[in-house]
């Protein structure tokens, strides 16, 4: 069986890969005027992209964490959870990226899956019951969004729905890595 800390690099790898595929599709770059946006611009909505998928990763292992009544379990997914937290930085910084950004990528994450988690709880009664499906691919989904769109989007907005489908196979890749 893989450690936790396997896993979590081969989720993280997956999901840079599916969120570059989302971000280089033609749709969406016609969606947020891709060519006419500075490059700053355009790494900021990738970044986003990436951070909204780790953190539905993040959010996902907390949920079967709460759920199990195995304590090998429970820790195995908190301990997944805080692998997966640090994943991204770390491989950049194999990469060559120096320490303090990979740093910024780790508070990235954890303000925005601190950010899910705030308005699930707000929210809580519009989702549904964590333990029978999952609410974060809608909260995610939302999240992303919001800050691709700098939180001037719109449910009616087609980048909306590309979001959360993309937000939704990432929940199944994240799910058949687990099953592996």
């Amino acid at each position: 069986m893989k450690t936790a800390e396997e896993i979590a690099r081969q989720l993280t790898k997956q999901i840079a890969k599916s969120a570059f595929k989302f971000y280089r599709d033609k749709e969406v770059r016609n969606q947020i005027n891709f060519e006419t946006i500075k490059q700053v611009e355009q790494d900021r909505i990738f970044n986003e992209i990436v951070v909204a998928g780790l953190g539905l990763a993040i959010l996902m292992f907390k949920s079967l964490a709460d759920i199990k009544n195995d304590d090998k379990l429970i820790n195995f997914y908190n301990e997944l959870a805080v692998e997966t937290a640090s994943s991204y930085g770390n491989w950049l910084i194999e990469m060559g990226t120096e320490e303090k950004f990979a740093k910024i990528w780790k508070q990235l994450i954890e303000m925005r899956c601190s950010e899910c988690e705030k308005d699930f709880l707000e929210n809580r009664k519009h989702f549904p019951d964590p333990n029978k499906s999952n609410p974060w691919i809608a909260v995610v989904a939302i999240n992303c969004h919001s800050h691709i769109r700098r939180g001037k989007g719109e449910p009616e907005d087609p980048l909306f729905l590309m979001t959360v489908r993309w937000v939704k196979q990432t929940a199944i890749l994240i799910s058949k890595t687990l099953i592996r």
